[in-house]
């Protein structure tokens, strides 16, 4: 019982470290349409948020063992998941009222 929970909050965790990594990708893309220097802050954006991702990976890895990555890594992925299907919905509504007449 112990280890179930254990492997329910990594995943917990996994979602939060996903819902992070997304949001940061989500506001650079908004933000560089408008802003100063997108190639700069597209490259200092990818770098940010790949260290914080490959840091708690490693965290993870080497005070837990990989069972925990696995969590971690299927929390991070699920988010993914549900991320991409919310912005595909947003971007089709976005095209739909683009289309038609007022």
């Amino acid at each position: 019982m112990h280890d179930l929970l254990i492997l329910i909050l990594m995943f917990a965790g996994g979602m939060i470290l996903g819902v992070v990594y997304f949001s940061g990708l989500w506001f650079t893309v908004r933000y560089i349409k408008n802003g100063a220097h997108p190639a700069f802050w597209l490259i200092a954006s990818l770098i940010l948020r790949l260290t914080l991702l490959l840091a708690v990976f490693y965290l993870i890895l080497s005070y837990g063992h990989w069972g925990h990555l696995l969590a971690v890594l299927a929390g991070f992925v699920a988010v993914r998941i549900l991320s991409v299907r919310n912005m595909r919905r947003q971007l089709s509504a976005s095209v739909d009222t683009k289309e038609k007449p007022l």
